[in-house]
């Protein structure tokens, strides 16, 4: 009986675990009425989850960080500035988005990097200007920033999650971030390049696919970006001999594609467009390469903010010489390969046309440089005093190079950040004590560098943290710069509004350069203004190499463009230099310099006076004509303002000349006759300085009087 009882008891026992614990109920012994979790894992798992959560959203955090801090910074870069790669970029940007593809002033444009423009393009969609310009802004600032991505991805591949994540922060702290307020292709061209070269370096690895197609395909994509980056497929050529060792016939086919890649953009006449043009005329002299080449490493190290760049070059070293997997040889034979490319080429420009500084060919490396810094942390950071020794002497080395001399201004240095930093700061320090920073800071990195170790857990994050840092006060320091450059070339060369042509309901029209004038004005009204659609030029060469018409005046004063007649229509007139009597109606005067007519078909010009200001003033010469030609006498009125020297002023029409002592506060009226010559005036006066404006007599009155 008792056994009975126990087989019901062990049979109930076993049937409610099988309920509650959903086990065959004949395997009893399996079971057991113990939980098995306890409340220290559920802790665990509570704690667990946010922290994957965190390490998931961290990138995405700092991508949207970057992308908003570096728009607020470019809401303050007033206008697009007189380069006119940016005005060519812009203009492309809009022609694509109003669905006539690369044309630019009504005239198809080849441009072999047209993919910033197809970026850009969406915000042009916007109806107004101003919003217009603000999107693109915005959309440059999300693209610069996606650099996080690739950098994060790149550096995954060789060091630990944090190492990664500094690497990222690194990509969007440098201070050549502020270029994504430009409408030109940094913006795009920086992740474009960091995805190329990570695609490059799994390509060298062996961890692409067997034809690795993508190579050539991404050359071609990074090009296509910027067409500085044709040295993508040469590091790529240079990687298979140094990686590709036992493996060479994998890389056959991108090899060879590559190589074709190269030779076509090299080799065929027009491919690489203006580039290519560019490119035949620079200069080739030792020496002066020699000298930018270290100008702009110079520049490249305060970039990258001093503190890492000495055991970046040691990690580099150990990359390729020791290197631990075949992807870390392949970073690091890339980094090597741009970095000294990249220098090749911002010296052979700036030895040729440029001759200045140009730090903007080289901020794309700076992931890479920090990623050797981590690599060689990685390794032990071996060799400590070493690397140390050495960035103490390269820090002497730097602190005997002369920033004033290099800059020698206050001035903002659009192709030079580091050089914007100094100015900034020696504005508010002098120029002493901004000289006196720059030297000593340098010493204390490298000393800081001497006292705490590598091998120090926290000594790396710190070091790298300190580097970014300094990197973010001078991409401040830019910024602050480029707000006061920008808002001064808006208050100088714009309008108020700044799109008052496409507000003004005059439809489309043609911009009419005179001689002598500033065509910084046409270049803000053209940027701002879709409604502008043709440059006209009298009496001077184009400023730009985009498509430009010239104009003439016959004989009979008909005013002649690209050899026909003019149509009835609107010019927006520069008088900046020159004072011309056109027939027409005035419609709009948005400043004292730009006047917009309406003109008949088969205007006429009155005169024309090269050199007379709207304000009266002319500068060292003043020619006059009439149309039609014929004999007569010129009447003129001068004077010069209280205060002023006395000079000599020549006037002479033709045969005829006179010379007269013109003083101030006295007027003096002239009159010389004609038999259809233009009146020449020649004021004795000495030049502006600093290339100022030129003033040598206010002429009161200017006028043909016909025999």
């Amino acid at each position: 009986m008792s056994a009975a009882v126990g087989n019901v008891l062990r049979f109930r026992a076993a049937f409610g675990l099988f309920l509650t614990a959903g086990l065959p109920c004949a395997d009893t012994n399996l079971v057991s009425a113990v939980p098995t979790t306890t409340h220290a894992q559920t802790a665990a798992d509570a704690v667990a989850f946010p922290r994957t959560l965190a390490r998931t959203l961290t990138l995405p955090l700092l991508f949207v960080a970057a992308t908003a801090y570096h728009f607020l910074q470019s809401r303050g870069h007033a206008t697009t500035t007189v380069f006119n790669d940016e005005l060519l970029y812009a203009k492309l940007s809009q022609s694509i988005a109003a669905g006539h593809g690369l044309a630019i002033r009504g005239e198809p444009f080849f441009f072999p990097a047209p993919v910033a423009s197809l970026m850009q393009a969406p915000a042009w969609l916007i109806s107004s200007m101003p919003d217009a310009y603000a999107a693109a802004k915005l959309l440059n600032a999300a693209c610069m920033s996606a650099a996080v991505f690739p950098s994060y991805w790149l550096a995954r591949q060789v060091v630990r999650r944090s190492f990664a994540l500094l690497t990222a922060a690194a990509a969007v702290a440098t201070p050549a971030m502020f270029y994504h307020g430009y409408l030109m292709s940094e913006a795009v061209a920086y992740p474009v390049f960091l995805v190329a070269v990570a695609v490059i370096a799994r390509a060298l690895a062996g961890r692409s696919n067997r034809l690795a197609l993508d190579v050539p395909a991404v050359c071609v994509l990074a090009i296509a970006t910027r067409v500085q980056f044709l040295i993508l497929p040469l590091a790529y050529l240079v990687g298979v001999a140094v990686c590709g060792r036992g493996a060479y016939r994998r890389h056959v086919v991108p090899a060879a594609l590559t190589a074709v890649l190269v030779t076509a953009l090299v080799g065929l006449p027009g491919v690489l467009g203006q580039y290519g043009q560019a490119s035949a005329s620079v200069s080739h002299a030792p020496g002066a390469l020699a000298h930018w080449a270290l100008m702009n490493g110079i520049l490249l190290a305060y970039g990258l903010g001093l503190v890492i760049v000495p055991a970046a070059v040691f990690g580099l070293g150990l990359m390729l010489g020791r290197p631990r997997t075949p992807m870390e040889r392949a970073v690091a034979v890339l980094t090597v390969v741009c970095t000294t490319a990249f220098l090749g080429q911002s010296s052979l420009i700036a030895a040729g046309e440029a001759q200045r500084p140009l730090e903007r060919y080289l901020f794309y490396v700076t992931p890479l440089c920090f990623l050797a810094f981590f690599a060689f942390v990685e390794r032990g950071a071996p060799r400590r005093f070493l690397y140390s020794g050495l960035g103490l002497i390269g820090a002497l080395l730097l602190a005997g190079v002369s920033l004033p001399g290099m800059t020698g201004t206050n001035a903002f240095f659009f192709d030079a950040p580091t050089l914007t930093g100094f100015a900034r700061a020696s504005y508010y320090l002098g120029f002493p004590n901004a000289s006196l920073l720059y030297f000593a800071l340098p010493l204390l990195l490298a000393l800081l560098a001497l006292a705490l170790p590598l091998t120090w857990r926290p000594a790396p994050h710190f070091f790298a943290l300190v580097a970014i840092c300094l990197m973010g006060a001078a991409g401040m320091a830019v910024y602050a710069t480029d707000r006061l450059s920008s808002g001064w070339d808006a208050a100088t060369f714009g309008s108020d509004p700044q799109d008052w042509l496409d507000r003004s309901g005059l439809g489309p029209a043609r911009y009419f350069s005179l001689p002598k004038s500033n065509d910084f004005l046409g270049t803000q009204v053209e940027s701002w203004n879709r409604n502008l659609q043709g440059i006209v030029v009298l009496g001077k060469p184009a400023t730009d190499p985009y498509p430009v018409e010239v104009a003439h005046v016959a004989p009979d004063g008909t005013l002649v463009i690209s050899g026909q007649p003019t149509r009835s229509e609107v010019l927006v007139v520069n008088t900046n230099g020159s004072a011309i009597d056109l027939e027409g109606r005035v419609v709009a005067r948005p400043r004292d310099d730009l006047v917009a007519y309406r003109i008949p078909a088969h205007a006429h010009v009155h005169s024309l006076a090269r050199g007379l200001a709207p304000d009266g003033w002319a500068g060292k010469q003043l020619d006059y004509r009439v149309w039609p030609r014929r004999a007569g006498r010129y009447e003129l009125t001068l004077a010069l303002p209280a205060g002023s020297l006395p000079r000599k002023v020549t006037l002479s029409a033709g045969a005829e000349t006179r010379a007269v002592i013109l003083r101030a506060a006295h007027d003096l009226r002239l009159t010389i006759p004609t038999t259809g010559a233009p009146l020449q005036l020649v004021v004795e006066v000495p030049n502006a300085l600093l290339g100022g404006r030129i003033l040598g007599a206010q002429v009161f009155a200017l006028r043909f009087v016909p025999t």
